[in-house]
């Protein structure tokens, strides 16, 4: 008997069938949505179930004993939390795309639709399998998909170009995985992540930190974390802004999916202390160095999808600098309790930036379908017609930068508790927090940036008529951005869920109003957050702040802007994006390296020798072409010479018979 996750893939299978023919692209897009919507359904309730029961759901599918291989789904509770966030996302995205994708009109709707639902599927393989052989298909499979969705707008040279690098970038990362999948089942004659665990421990020390390293490369590689990642800054912004948000918001946190289940799964039960401590401490760095360098450079970036492009690359290197913690205080030697802090803020965090950065995504998406633009310096003053997508990129952005009472500030907060107290044992993790912190004010700083420069100012005439957003559109970010409020004022039942997805003991307990706080080995709570009551005293402070307004009494009324005596038309004050923090950006103008491709030189023989063209192509063609002109010299319309020609022809093959046989 099939189970539900079974079902919701042969269902997207399924759709992606149907929806192929389809010439509308309404049509397909309400079909895509809803066989999309019915597949989270069915994904869901598996996933719930193993979330509150524990159990792992285990159905086979297939053998390949040859190979100690099996296609089988398995989803642990890991899985599981991972399921909700594959299905639940691309539904929003599904969603959003009603309204969106109709702006490609010289497109056929089912060439994205198909590739968007085997998209989906693919995510729900790699999170629902415990095969390394059939994990490295459906990546494989996933990173196909995503390719040829990114290369969307294929006339467009820049697209080319980043659909390319994004191509080669993943492959040989995964070239990486494949090997080390390789390795260890000619020694543990199985792909199971089991057996492979055991392989690990059983493998020489070398070995052990070879295969671990080509670990790291290819997750890495695929969450986007600098250097390994550059391809997320050319791709995201190149895709349509519904896969950006897939991408950005899913597809990255399978690289970080794939971390987890080797460093916090596979590692800790081979590993000494000293190898958990290293490792944690090259995790951690990947993600410090991560955090740091494209948050700096996101200040600097003028294009709205660009920005959020070099932001997921910074926010992944919170999680990864939180797992790296996590990592090397795990094991029976170290400190349980850092490590499970560090693990839930990694996990929290991953929740919170695969909601707001689909959202922001979504949200520049829509400034793009309004407007045609892209380039944050031209836009400005869409509040006053836009003021639905103006509040829910508000909520995006005020997430993102880790305001209060919002999901952000949670997981941020988790961060920061393990880098401190983890840094109390290990003084480099001391230097991590403030670093973390610093990138905090970086990313406040890129998130106004947006925000501000997009919405805020006056709208300059030339924007008053503007492409009306889709209620689909609108209605997709409503429901991320309201999804950040309600986790940011209740994370006590997003921490509750993360102590079953990691297995471990209590280290929070609620209070009133759902509030948290830490509990010490002494049972002392410390480090209590309380979101609601923050809510209540702020809303508390407003209201007493317009009771006094309204009993002064004073007139209100609307002037121009003064200018210093000047006038000057509003688009000439206008500020625009790349005159914010300029003094800044340009003490950090290099921080991101741009490497040049490498030129070929040489004496001109080097040259005609790497020209393959010249030499190998070229003349197989004029060969081709020679030998195609010759036959047709041979048909000359007379069909007694044709008959001439069977009868030569069949003695030849005679004569050639005649000679085998003897």
């Amino acid at each position: 008997m099939l189970c539900n996750v079974e079902i919701s893939l042969l269902l997207l299978i399924l759709g992606a069938l149907v929806v192929g023919p389809i010439r509308s692209w309404k049509a397909a897009g309400w079909t895509a949505a809803a066989v999309t919507a019915v597949a989270t359904a069915l994904a869901w309730t598996d996933a719930l179930r193993v979330l509150t029961t524990g159990k792992v759901l285990y159905t086979p599918v297939a053998q390949l004993p040859r190979f100690g291989s099996e296609l089988a789904v398995h989803i642990d509770r890991l899985g599981a939390g991972f399921l909700l966030l594959v299905t639940a996302i691309p539904l929003m995205a599904a969603v959003f795309s009603i309204g969106y994708m109709s702006r490609y009109t010289k497109e056929h709707p089912g060439r994205f639709y198909c590739l968007f639902q085997l998209f989906v599927a693919s995510m729900i393989g790699v999170v629902s399998v415990a095969d390394w052989l059939f994990f490295i298909a459906f990546w494989e499979l996933m990173t196909l998909v995503s390719y040829f969705l990114v290369a969307f707008e294929r006339d467009e040279p820049a697209v080319t170009r980043a659909s390319f690098k994004y191509f080669v970038m993943t492959h040989v990362a995964t070239a990486g995985l494949l090997v080390t999948a390789v390795v260890l089942w000619r020694a543990t004659d199985s792909f199971a992540f089991v057996e492979h665990a055991r392989g690990l421990t059983d493998a020489a020390p070398t070995v052990r930190h070879l295969l671990l390293a080509l670990y790291l490369l290819a997750f890495a590689t695929k969450a986007g974390i600098f250097p390994m990642g550059d391809w997320a800054r050319d791709a995201y912004p190149a895709a349509p802004s519904t896969v950006s948000a897939v991408m950005s918001g899913i597809t990255s946190k399978l690289g970080i999916y794939g971390v987890l289940r080797v460093f916090h799964d596979a590692l800790p039960a081979s590993a000494t202390r000293t190898e958990l401590l290293v490792w944690g401490i090259v995790v951690a760095a990947l993600g410090v160095i991560s955090a740091l360098v494209t948050g700096l450079r996101a200040m600097q970036e003028g294009d709205a999808k660009r920005l959020l492009a070099f932001s997921s690359m910074s926010q992944a290197g919170y999680i990864f600098l939180a797992m790296g913690i996590g990592v090397a205080f795990s094991g029976p030697e170290g400190l349980p309790a850092v490590a499970l802090v560090a693990f839930l803020g990694a996990g929290f965090h991953i929740l919170n930036d695969a909601l707001y950065k689909s959202l922001l995504f979504m949200n520049a998406g829509s400034v793009l379908y309004a407007t045609g633009l892209r380039d944050l310096n031209k836009v400005g003053g869409l509040m006053a017609v836009m003021p639905l997508t103006a509040a829910a990129g508000l909520m995006g952005v005020l997430s993102l930068s880790g305001i209060p009472p919002t999901n952000g500030f949670v997981s941020k907060w988790l961060i920061y508790q393990a880098s401190v107290s983890g840094g109390i044992q290990f003084a480099p993790f001391l230097v991590a927090a403030v670093a973390a912190f610093f990138v905090s004010l970086s990313t406040l700083g890129y998130s106004l940036r947006y925000c501000c420069t997009a919405f805020l100012g006056k709208l300059a005439p030339s924007r008053e008529e503007l492409n009306p957003v889709p209620k689909t559109m609108t209605a997709a970010q409503g429901i991320l951005a309201l999804a950040c409020l309600i986790i940011g004022l209740s994370p006590y039942w997003v921490v509750s869920g993360l102590n079953m997805i990691f297995d471990s003991q209590k280290v929070f307990r609620v209070g009133m109003l759902g509030s948290l706080a830490s509990v010490g080995a002494a049972g002392h709570a410390s480090a209590a957050w309380n979101p609601i009551g923050l809510l209540i005293a702020l809303a508390v402070c407003v209201l007493i702040a317009e009771a006094v307004r309204r009993l002064g009494g004073a007139a209100v009324r609307s002037v121009p802007t003064w200018y210093g005596g000047e006038e000057h038309a509003d688009d000439e004050v206008r500020f625009r994006a790349h005159g914010l923090y300029s003094p800044f950006n340009t003490a950090f103008a290099r921080v991101y390296p741009s490497i040049p491709l490498p030129r070929i030189g040489g004496t001109p023989s080097i040259r005609t020798m790497l020209d393959i063209d010249r030499w190998l192509f070229n003349p197989l063609v004029k060969f081709g072409a020679n030998l195609v002109s010759s036959i047709s010299r041979s048909h000359v319309g007379t069909p007694q010479l044709y008959l001439i020609w069977q009868v030569v022809g069949m003695a030849v093959v005679l004569a050639v018979l005649l000679a085998v046989v003897r």
